[in-house]
């Protein structure tokens, strides 16, 4: 889930970038617009007239920029982008002594995209930037009541802010929970075929380039379909639960369990030799032949044990591996272990 959060993340960076983008290309036009159509108080061609046209190129170059990028801007850059358009408006509005009216709407969208977009303190740095803005404005303005116009619109900044962060935290709460959702398995609450596959593919990746042996242990529950038929569903579900439990309690941390399919399980172990990884595949099958005795339905499992790259060169192959010896643990009589064979041996069978 880990993986899948992280692509979250950079998904998440790269629409912000994206979205940044097009944030100052349509600001950067929109005031090229107005500067044109409607002139600036020291009328056209003035000083403050090529001001406006200058800042509407810079912001129109940095849009332009972004959305040209192949992938996200870096981290540092994209969480001080809001507080450099806010500062980018402040410098043109003030150096044309605007009205404390004029141009402080603006300022909201880089508080509105630094609230929904960016971390939570990236986002308070942002509110701090904006008021400073504000008050330069302030400052520098000439209109009527501007300090009126600076307490109303800084307490308008504040409480947008505010609710922005609300929306964004139950969103954030909702997403999280649809990754946990699209990646555990809701009976035995142990991660489900589709995230073992990811971890799968990702250790086979690792494995190519570490070179250290990845084993894989097809593990599944011995005469299930007895248990379901003679007390019924719910006794099968609450023994599959139970396993769930036990499972990753017989496993080191680095390691994946998985529920992949009915009452079949995958344990994934990195960095673990296809001796080591018999041996532990043993005792997890004694461990749950023990364990389950209390249950109210006791039960065996069966494990096929698989490694790269003795058993197998491929991912596929590595599967195909450990499901063929899981059958060989079935047919030698159940709540057994047998290890799929070496490749080397196989090779040098005539």
């Amino acid at each position: 889930m880990t993986a899948l959060w992280q692509h979250g993340e950079e998904e998440s960076r790269r629409f912000a970038t994206r979205f940044a983008g097009q944030l100052l290309l349509i600001g950067a036009g929109l005031g090229t617009f107005l500067t044109l159509v409607l002139g600036v108080r020291q009328g056209v061609f003035s000083a403050g007239w090529f001001e406006f046209l200058a800042a509407c190129a810079v912001a129109a170059a940095w849009g332009l920029a972004y959305l040209l990028l192949p992938g996200p801007a870096p981290d540092p850059v994209l969480r001080a982008t809001p507080a450099a358009a806010a500062l980018l408006i402040t410098v043109t509005l003030a150096l044309n002594h605007s009205n404390a009216a004029d141009g402080m709407l603006l300022l909201s969208w880089p508080l509105l995209f630094a609230a929904y977009l960016l971390p939570r303190r990236t986002a308070y740095w942002t509110l701090a930037v904006v008021v400073a803005c504000l008050t330069v404005i302030l400052l520098a303005g000439t209109g009527p009541d501007r300090f009126s116009a600076w307490v109303e619109t800084s307490t308008s900044m504040v409480l947008t802010l505010v609710v922005i962060r609300r929306v964004r935290d139950q969103a954030d709460r909702l997403k999280q929970a649809l990754a946990e959702q699209a990646s555990t398995d809701p009976l035995t609450g142990l991660s489900n075929r589709r995230t073992f596959d990811e971890a799968l593919d990702r250790e086979v990746t690792r494995q190519r380039r570490t070179r250290e042996p990845l084993s894989l242990l097809a593990v599944d529950v011995d005469h299930f379909k007895k248990i379901n038929d003679t007390w019924g569903h719910a006794a099968g579900d609450d023994t599959l639960a139970a396993l769930g439990e036990l499972l990753p309690s017989l496993v080191r941390a680095s390691d994946t369990v998985s529920r992949i399919g009915g009452e079949e399980f995958g344990v994934l172990l990195p960095d673990c030799p296809a001796g080591q990884a018999r041996l532990r595949a043993d005792s997890l099958r004694a461990e749950v032949h023990a364990a389950s005795r209390t249950w109210p339905h006791p039960v065996t499992v069966s494990v096929g044990v698989a490694t790269l790259p003795d058993s197998a060169d491929a991912l596929d192959e590595l599967v195909v591996a450990a499901d063929t010896a899981l059958y060989a643990a079935k047919d030698s009589g159940r709540d057994q272990v047998c290890v799929a064979p070496d490749r080397s041996r196989r090779e040098d069978v005539p």
